[in-house]
């Protein structure tokens, strides 16, 4: 199994346990953090913030240490042309975003704020062919980053919102596959999501299926990451 597939590691070191032990917090105020997320739902880091117990900084250096991975402090992306690498609504899913794409080795560069999700990592490594390496920025600046990409125009993202089956969504595919003229097509299912590429020559179109949350039904399909459907003309 590639690294990537591979399920988030289960056995890290609580944030907070973490943030004890660095003398950033103290008993007390770790049990009202905790008690404040159980009550309102929200990311243990988020109650620390809103409490006054700790700064945006110190939680982002606390979750690169938990995930053994670097904390990138300014959340400016290095390679703006590789945010159409990826559909919008993708990063928008996962909290992510491209930061550099090294096209020598193939490396894409992605940072994530919340913690890691290999799930994605693992997709867009089997869609685009390349090697992923990931770090941490603060929520505040993936809430800038996630702004400025949305305001770009997107024309070949396409978002279907409400579950289809199988059949239907490649039905669906399969008409933007005869319309674009692709030549080179790949699926992948990932986190509630179905993401389908298509390339026909330099441009390439996002099909992205998503069902909403709101509406998840219990006896709809599960899918995994999987390795992609590819389909060459």
């Amino acid at each position: 199994m590639p690294a990537n597939e591979a399920r988030p590691v289960q056995h890290r070191i609580p944030l907070g346990l973490l943030m004890l032990s660095r003398g950033q917090l103290t008993n007390r105020q770790l049990r009202s953090a905790l008690e404040a997320q159980n009550s309102s739902g929200r990311r243990l880091g988020e109650c620390l913030e809103r409490l006054g117990f700790a700064t945006e900084q110190q939680v982002t250096a606390a979750l690169g240490l938990q995930w053994a991975c670097p904390v990138l402090m300014v959340g400016d992306i290095r390679d703006r042309n590789c945010t159409r690498l990826l559909p919008y609504r993708l990063l928008e899913h996962f909290r992510m975003l491209p930061v550099q794409f090294v096209k020598a080795t193939r490396t894409f560069y992605l940072a994530f704020c919340d913690g890691i999700d290999y799930r994605a990592l693992f997709a867009i490594e089997q869609m685009l062919d390349c090697r992923t390496e990931a770090c941490l920025i603060s929520s505040s600046a993936m809430d800038r980053a996630l702004e400025w990409i949305g305001h770009e125009p997107r024309s070949g993202d396409f978002l279907f919102e409400g579950w289809r089956h199988p059949p239907e969504m490649a039905r669906i595919t399969c008409g933007y596959v005869l319309k674009l003229g692709a030549r080179d097509v790949r699926m992948i299912s990932c986190g509630g999501l179905v993401w389908a590429r298509l390339r026909a020559g330099r441009d390439v179109a996002h099909l992205l299926f998503r069902q909403p949350r709101s509406t998840v039904d219990q006896s709809a399909p599960s899918y995994e990451p999987t390795l992609p459907v590819r389909i060459n003309g």
